[in-house]
């Protein structure tokens, strides 16, 4: 990995809303408790550094995988009866996740439980992507869907999915332009920032169940993958709804918040994460 160095080194010079935004959620651990134990020093540039070179080395972890040598890479998983349980039902359901770690070690996790898996994107290019993903590993049970918000044929793609007993990924903590008007605030690492609501309002609709998920790197080709039940299968009255959803994005909140203190170096959502607060 010494190569990595000075191409971090230079995203590192260049990339200044990364820098800064990697510096403010590291700051943030450190001004609680919890955080300062969790991160030993107050953080400096060099520690914004750390959190870059670590994104970096899963970058290239995903590459060996979606290589097709992903046999180099070894997951600890824990908690995976709870999808194989579903899937020997016949039963799909949302996996939700968060920036934290490597999503696409998804992908492992999927060739190893069986289980067909569609990721939720932002991209216009998910069928290009899939086309690409068909050439370099054929009959990989892995797909991308196109997600625009408020899109009918999108949710009733969703829906055909996960009554195929398939799943569905879909990550809690990046609220998105258009979705600003379908999120709420909630408390996070002592600040109060935005959280989006859909994820959990398709899970309160659609009434199939939803896991948290999550695969973070812990040394060199290792990674350690969780996966628990979060909510239960359950139609939700549309009036008890957006209720439904913000108790669940407070518990989402709490669970991230929980794995940041354990593995701080470890969530890259390199943005300006609290940039609503002084309005909140």
């Amino acid at each position: 990995m010494v190569l990595l160095t000075p191409i971090v080194a230079y995203f590192f010079i260049t990339g200044g809303a990364a820098r800064r935004a990697s510096l403010d959620y590291l700051r943030t651990l450190w001004a609680t408790s919890r955080g300062r134990a969790s991160l030993g020093e107050r953080p400096t540039r060099r520690h914004a550094f750390r959190h870059l070179y670590e994104f970096a080395e899963n970058i290239v972890d995903s590459m060996i995988v979606w290589s097709g040598d992903g046999e180099r890479i070894r997951i600890d998983e824990r908690g995976s009866e709870h999808l194989l349980a579903l899937v020997r039902e016949g039963r799909g359901g949302f996996l939700l996740s968060a920036h934290l770690g490597s999503s696409d070690m998804l992908r492992v996790l999927s060739k190893q439980t069986g289980i067909v898996l569609n990721v939720l994107s932002f991209t216009r290019h998910a069928a290009r992507i899939n086309a690409f993903f068909d050439q370099l590993q054929p009959g990989l049970q892995m797909r991308l869907i196109h997600f625009e918000p408020g899109s009918i044929s999108v949710a009733l793609e969703i829906k055909a999915a996960i009554d195929r007993g398939e799943f569905v990924g879909i990550l809690g903590d990046r609220v998105w332009e258009s979705e600003r008007g379908r999120s709420v605030a909630v408390p996070f690492l002592g600040r109060r920032t935005r959280f989006p609501l859909g994820p959990f309002l398709l899970q309160a609709t659609l009434g199939c169940p939803m896991l948290l998920s999550t695969c973070v790197r812990t040394g060199h080709g290792s990674y350690a993958a969780s996966t628990e039940l979060f909510a239960p299968a359950r139609i939700v009255p549309r009036r008890e709804r957006a209720k439904y959803a913000e108790e669940l994005v407070h518990r989402y909140a709490a669970a991230l918040e929980v794995e940041c203190l354990r593995t701080p170096y470890q969530w890259f959502n390199f943005f300006d994460f609290w940039r609503d607060e002084a309005d909140l």
